[in-house]
């Protein structure tokens, strides 16, 4: 099934220097991919990922001022597969990329347009690249279960080690090493002894100037016993690349030192009274001289309720000084160690994503949902406040005096049928103690809604308008207030055709992208076509909009995207 390993990406980048066409191209996450480091047993498994972007850019060179030259081509491709017996398994995943349109004679001179990889990085070919990405090997033999290659690790809530792929802004960040799990009735110990491999080739972003890896080394023991409580203690130790090994070795950081030692434990219980709880606790010690805080800690509270028809949830988190052990790996696109952020993350800007990663944060967030359905439908509103204290002051942080967020927010999920609603709206003010007033402080107020309504059997149609109205406050460089709207209506037309048209709208002066439809405006279609179960392509023509995307309490600021792109997934 593999229909671009790097011959084509060979027969691309010779045909780089011609102007091609304006081609299709398709986005597919089709079903569930098997993941790097899960067990697949008895049976091969694959993955197949083909992606074609025309690239539409409204720059011109002076010389050629009728001329698209900095128009582009991507073709990018992923297979993996895995395979082998109950007790052996096996898996690959080979990436490949090429560029074509990138070039373009001035002059005189052949002139590269964008470079396809940067530092530490390099390919038989400027325009192309293919390398082996993930490679697993795993067993299992009675209690032990154990993988020598990429996999993935979490412990607790994630405030010491947390290193799991995060497909929603584009991030697959494995460990490559051993990762060995020893279980008993009521406990495990996992041991995890890895460096970090962060993804170098992007799915759903351009591929310019890849970077190559820098190895992080970690260094983890995680216990756990589970009885009438699941309780659990671990240790993490960190050692950080700081740059690329000219050699090449996957161990470069090892001869560095500790950079930072993390050791917590956790708890959960159900049914304690009428509640359910669950806690974390870290602390952290520096070693890093990059890092100006010599120690740091990290807490996590929750307890759950269920008074009649409704359930109550009661969080809380204490961060200080935490967020420096992603120093390292934020550069480069992921982050090691992220715990709940408490925070509703579809509404997170520019200027709120500083509290998400914030060095000096506490608070807490409320929230109660009431199941009002009945045997026919399901109804439950819900509303949730949140409060925090944020002292930091460092960062992207736009504020010069510690400030204190609340935000709140209210809900509705209506399911009867086929019929869907899920509906939030919310608003969010941040007080700055120099200006505790609402001119002096930063306001957001957004909505956001998903409606589902079946026409007839072979007919659905799906509407999904958001909207985010956002206030400044006063700042040493002041920005503009900023609207954000966007919408997406789905035809769903039997199996197997969807037909999707979005519109983006946003006036913030921030975000580096321009509309196709006005400078503030963009608009675009996709066709989308499953034969099986199995097999997804999807076709997209047109513009969205640059801006921050949260997940999973990370934050990425994604470019925007003008011109066509074609995808086709297959699972087999």
């Amino acid at each position: 099934m593999p229909v671009f390993p790097p011959l084509v990406a060979l027969l691309c980048s010779l045909v780089a220097p011609l102007r091609a066409e304006e081609l299709g191209s398709f986005e597919v996450p089709a079903g569930p991919a098997p993941e790097v480091g899960s067990l697949q047993g008895g049976a091969t498994h694959g993955l197949e990922e083909f992606r074609f972007r025309h690239y539409e850019s409204p720059d011109r060179l002076s010389a050629f001022p009728d001329e698209p030259v900095f128009d582009y081509e991507e073709v990018v491709q992923r297979l993996q597969i895995s395979g082998g017996s109950s007790l052996l398994t096996l898996g690959i995943q080979g990436d490949a990329v090429a560029l074509f349109s990138n070039e373009y004679i001035l002059d005189g001179e052949r002139e590269i347009e964008r470079p396809l990889w940067g530092t530490g990085l390099s390919g038989p070919h400027e325009n192309w690249w293919f390398g082996i990405e993930k490679l697993w090997l795993q067993g299992q033999s009675g209690r032990l279960s154990w993988t020598l290659g990429d996999s993935y690790a979490a412990f607790g809530k994630g405030l010491a080690l947390n290193v799991v792929k995060n497909t929603d802004i584009d991030v697959d960040t494995s460990l490559r090493g051993v990762h060995a799990t020893l279980s008993s009735a009521n406990a495990e110990l996992r041991l995890v002894e890895a460096v970090t491999n962060p993804q170098q080739l992007r799915l759903e972003n351009p591929n310019v100037a890849m970077q190559a890896d820098l190895p992080h080394a970690i260094h983890g023991v995680r216990a756990d016993w589970y009885g009438r409580a699941h309780l659990g203690a671990h240790a993490v130790i960190y050692q950080f690349a700081r740059a690329v090994d000219p050699l090449g070795s996957p161990l470069a950081a090892w001869p560095s030192g500790i950079d930072a030692a993390v050791v917590g434990a956790s708890g959960e219980m159900s049914g304690v009274g009428p509640f359910d709880l669950a806690a974390e606790i870290d602390w952290i010690d520096y070693g890093a001289p990059e890092v100006e805080a010599s120690g740091g800690y990290a807490g996590y509270l929750s307890a759950t309720a269920y008074p009649g028809r409704a359930s109550v949830l009661l969080e809380g988190k204490l961060y200080k000084d935490a967020e420096h052990l992603n120093v390292f790996s934020g550069g480069q696109g992921y982050e090691l160690a992220a715990g709940p952020s408490l925070e509703y993350e579809r509404a997170i800007t520019e200027d709120s994503s500083a509290a998400l990663n914030s060095n000096d944060i506490v608070g807490g967030r409320a929230r109660a949902d009431f199941n009002l359905g009945t045997e026919a439908s399901t109804l439950s509103p819900y509303v949730s406040l949140l409060a925090l204290r944020d002292n930091d002051l460092g960062g992207v942080h736009f504020n010069t005096t510690p400030e204190t967020v609340v935000h709140g927010v209210g809900g509705v999920t209506f399911v009867r049928g086929e019929l869907h609603l899920l509906a939030n709206a919310g608003y969010r003010t941040d007080l700055r103690d120099d200006a505790p007033t609402e001119n002096g402080g930063d306001t957001t107020m957004h909505a956001d809604v998903a409606l589902t309504v079946p026409i007839s059997r072979t007919l659905t149609i799906e509407i999904a308008p958001t909207v985010l109205r956002y206030h400044w406050g006063e700042n040493p460089v002041q920005q503009a207030d900023y609207t954000d709207v966007s919408n997406t209506l789905a035809l769903k037309l039997g199996a197997p055709w969807i037909v999707l048209v979005y519109t983006d709208f946003s006036d913030n002066e921030l975000i580096n992208s321009i509309g196709n439809l006005a400078d503030d405006l963009y608009g675009a279609a996709e066709v989308q076509w499953q034969p099986t179960n199995a097999i997804t392509v999807k076709a997209f023509y047109g513009s969205y909009r640059a801006g921050i995307r949260c997940a999973g309490g990370q934050c990425r600021t994604l470019p925007g995207f003008s011109g066509a792109r074609a995808s086709l997934t297959a699972n087999f």
